[in-house]
C-alpha cells in the first residue's frame, strides 16, 4: 500500500528547501533538496509496514521541531534556535576555540553554542578563503583556486578556508577540483599549517547535502599539516591515513559513514592532540556503531590525545559508558559528548569513573538529562556545561542537534 506523499518546506532568509517523504509498504522514500529543483532520493526498507510507519512518523517529528512546515499545514509553533551562525568569513576560522568549550561562558549563551569554526593555533592573518556564491558555477572555482596557487606569494600562506566549490547543487566532492589540484600543488604549500574543506553554513546547503571525498592522499601530501577540519559525511574517507605532524583533526557531519569512523580509528596519528568527530544519525548517512570507535577509546595510535569529542551522536549513552571505561579517559583534557542524546543512564556511568573528575572540562550541552542528574554533574568539581536541557517522552524522540 502506498500512501500520499507529504511535503515540508523551509524558507528563512536565502535559505529555501523542501523535504518529502512517502511510504510503500515496508518502504519510505524521503527527497529533499532545494525548492524548485528535483532534489536527491533515498528509500529505506524496513521490517514490516508498522515499522516504516513509525520510521517515517519519527522523521517527520524531527522535520517539524527543526521549523519545517508541512505545505497545505499549519505553521509550526517553535522554531529551533539558529546555533550554527551564518558569518563564513574566513577570519572566523582563527577566532573560535578548537575544543568547543569555554567554561566562562554562560552555558545556554549563544557562545556557548556548536563551534563551526574552529581555531588554527599559532597562525597569523596569512589566511585565504575561497567559496562560490548561488550564480557561480565549478569553473568559476576552479578558476580562482588556480590563480591562488600560481600567486608569487603561496609560500606565504598558512591557512586555507574552502566554501562551495559548487553552484546550486553539490551533487559531487572536491576532488578534481580542490584535492587534485592541492596535491599537485603540494610542493608550494610550504607554509600551510590549517586547512578547512566545506566552510559552507545551513543557508547556502544543508550539512547531509555536502559531498566529500577520500582524503588520505591530500594529507600525505601535506606532512607540513597541522590543523584539518572538514564539514559533510557524503562519501567522506581517510584512507590509509597517516600523518607525524597533525595536531587537531575536526569532522563535522550530519552523518559520518562507518568506513570514515574505521579509517580514523585504525589511523596512525602520533602527534594528534583533538580530535572531534560529530558522528550523526543514520537516516543521513551516519552508520557507525559503539565497535567502530574501540580502536579510538584504546588510544593505542593517539599516543598524545588530550581532547576527544564525539558528539552529535543517536548512541551517546553507549558512547558514555564505553569511555567511562576507557584507557585514554585516564590521559585526557577534555571530554565533549555535546549534541548528542545523552539521558541520565549514560550520565550515570560517567559519575562512575572517578577519571572523570580529572578532567580540565566536560560538555554535555544539549542533552537529555533529568534536573537531579544536571545538578550531581554540575556537581563534580571540574568545568562542565550541562546547557540546552531537551525533553523527550521516551528513547525514539531524542533527536541529535545537527543532522539535516
Amino acid at each position: 500500500m502506498t500512501t500520499g506523499t507529504r511535503r515540508f518546506e523551509m524558507v528563512e532568509g536565502s535559505s529555501s528547501k523542501f523535504w518529502q517523504i512517502s511510504i510503500d509498504g515496508a518502504s519510505f522514500t524521503v527527497t529533499y533538496g532545494r525548492i524548485g529543483s528535483a532534489g536527491t532520493s533515498k528509500t529505506t526498507t524496513c521490517a514490516s509496514p508498522a515499522a516504516a510507519q513509525a520510521e517515517a512518523n519519527k522523521l517527520i517529528a524531527e522535520k517539524t521541531r527543526k521549523g519545517y512546515s508541512e505545505v497545505g499545514g499549519a505553521e509550526p509553533s517553535w522554531r529551533p534556535p539558529e546555533h550554527i551562525p551564518t558569518d563564513s568569513r574566513a577570519e572566523r576560522f582563527l577566532h573560535y576555540k578548537v575544543t568547543g568549550f569555554d567554561p566562562e561562558a554562560e552555558e545556554d549563551s549563544d557562545d556557548e553554542g556548536i563551534r563551526v569554526f574552529p581555531k588554527l593555533r599559532d597562525l597569523d592573518k596569512r589566511v585565504f578563503r575561497i567559496g562560490l556564491g548561488y550564480d557561480n558555477d565549478a569553473a568559476t572555482f576552479t578558476a580562482r583556486l588556480d590563480a591562488l596557487l600560481s600567486d608569487k606569494k603561496i609560500g606565504e600562506l598558512r591557512g586555507l578556508v574552502i566554501g562551495q566549490w559548487f553552484g546550486d547543487y553539490c551533487d559531487t566532492g572536491p576532488k578534481s577540483a580542490l584535492v587534485d589540484r592541492l596535491i599537485a600543488n603540494a610542493s608550494k604549500l610550504t607554509s600551510l599549517k590549517g586547512l578547512f574543506i566545506g566552510d559552507i553554513y545551513q543557508e547556502e546547503c544543508e550539512i547531509s547535502w555536502i559531498h566529500q571525498c577520500d582524503y588520505g592522499p591530500l594529507l600525505a601530501a601535506l606532512p607540513q599539516l597541522e590543523e584539518f577540519v572538514v564539514r559533510g559525511g557524503n562519501q567522506l574517507r581517510f584512507t590509509n591515513l597517516t600523518h607525524a605532524g597533525l595536531r587537531s583533526l575536526t569532522v563535522q557531519t550530519g552523518g559520518l559513514p562507518a568506513k570514515a569512523v574505521r579509517d580514523i580509528a585504525s589511523a596512525s596519528l602520533p602527534s594528534l592532540k583533538t580530535l572531534t568527530l560529530w558522528l550523526g544519525v543514520e537516516d543521513y548517512g551516519g552508520d557507525s556503531k559503539l565497535k567502530d570507535l574501540k580502536p579510538i577509546l584504546e588510544g593505542t595510535n593517539l599516543p598524545a590525545l588530550e581532547h576527544l569529542g564525539l558528539q552529535d551522536c543517536k548512541y551517546s549513552d553507549d558512547i558514555a559508558k564505553a569511555v567511562a571505561k576507557s584507557p585514554i579517559l585516564t590521559r585526557l583534557k577534555g571530554l565533549d559528548l555535546s549534541m548528542g542524546t545523552l539521558s541520565d543512564e549514560g550520565a550515570e556511568a560517567l559519575l562512575a569513573s572517578p577519571a572523570v573528575r580529572n578532567l580540565k572540562h566536560l560538555n554535555l550541552r544539549h542533552h537529555y538529562l533529568s534536573t537531579g542528574m544536571v545538578k550531581r554533574i554540575r556537581d563534580l568539581g571540574i568545568p562542565v556545561n550541562v546547557g540546552d536541557r531537551q525533553e523527550a517522552s521516551d528513547e525514539d524522540e531524542r533527536y541529535a542537534e545537527v543532522t539535516e
